[in-house]
């Protein structure tokens, strides 16, 4: 009698040693669920940072003087050049948008070369590119910028810094083959939008 116990007794025991887990099968299911748990967190947070990447545009800061010298210009050729002048240093920028409205009224008389615009504003009479008459024909609004913009860096670097001074742009060395009015009236013209620029 004992013994059938003992039989049945551990053949209990074997059956419910069968259906408890080996701990490194624990072990694994834990990992798994870790793992399961881990991935769809990572997978969360991608989805929201592609959301707000998406969401959150990215914003150009526009500053007063771009603004000023935009409204300024608004219905004139030389407004896309806007942004390009409103990158350089605010003296010579001025001076771009005055030494403009004196020589082309802001680009509506300017040079061409075979029909084509030249973008310079300026009255610029530089090697690149010239036209019959010696003006400078560029390519873009942006390389008219930078390379009429330089020119102005170096003046003003060299303390020509006054529309006063700055009569070179008109008169190269000498005012002599000049009428005085007419040279009275280019400073007198750039002065006015070099200030109108100051107090924006």
């Amino acid at each position: 009698m004992g013994k059938k116990i003992n039989t049945k007794l551990n053949k209990l025991i074997a059956c419910i040693q069968a259906q408890i887990p080996r701990p490194e099968d624990i072990l694994f299911v834990v990992l798994l669920v870790f793992c399961a748990i881990y991935g769809l967190l990572l997978y969360g947070i991608g989805e929201n940072t592609k959301n707000e990447i998406s969401i959150t545009p990215f914003v150009k800061t526009v500053s007063a003087f771009e603004k000023n010298v935009a409204k300024m210009v608004s219905d004139k050729p030389i407004k896309e050049m806007v942004p390009f002048i409103s990158q350089r240093d605010r003296k010579t920028a001025s001076f771009l948008v005055a030494i403009a409205k004196k020589e082309s009224n802001w680009g509506k008389f300017s040079p061409k070369k075979d029909g084509k615009e030249c973008y310079n504003y300026w009255g610029y009479r530089g090697t690149y590119n010239q036209t019959k008459s010696g003006y400078s024909c560029f390519d873009s609004p942006e390389q008219a910028v930078n390379v009429v913009g330089d020119r102005i860096d170096e003046l003003v670097a060299q303390k020509i810094d006054t529309p006063k001074e700055m009569i070179v742009w008109k008169c190269g060395r000498s005012c002599a083959g000049h009428g005085s009015y007419d040279v009275k009236k280019w400073i007198q013209d750039v002065d006015l939008y070099v200030n109108k620029l100051k107090l924006k």
